[in-house]
């Protein structure tokens, strides 16, 4: 059964906050990251559990995207996975979370 994803409203100013920075290298950069970002979300719809529960937080699983890190929780009971932040990794991961 395939899960629905859902995000939380940080996740609009993240994303912004991703490509504000990207953009200010390579042009393609920035595509090619949100590209390969929809991929991996797009993943979790079969395979919620595919990348490792985040250490400092068991609550929550960790994907990495490059430079960057998705932080994400799966509902097993309703069949959701709840996309919480994007963050680079070497910002601190976590006060942010």
């Amino acid at each position: 059964m395939k899960y629905h994803i859902s995000y939380l409203p940080t996740f609009p100013t993240d994303r912004d906050t991703v490509r504000a920075h990207l953009s200010q290298f390579y042009p393609g950069t920035e595509k090619r990251f949100f590209i390969l970002l929809r991929k991996k979300i797009k993943q979790l719809k079969d395979f919620p559990l595919m990348y490792s529960v985040y250490e400092d937080n068991p609550a929550y699983r960790r994907m990495v995207a490059g430079d960057y890190l998705l932080f994400y929780t799966v509902n097993e009971r309703s069949k959701v996975v709840e996309i919480r932040r994007i963050l680079h990794g070497s910002q601190n991961i976590v006060d942010l979370l």
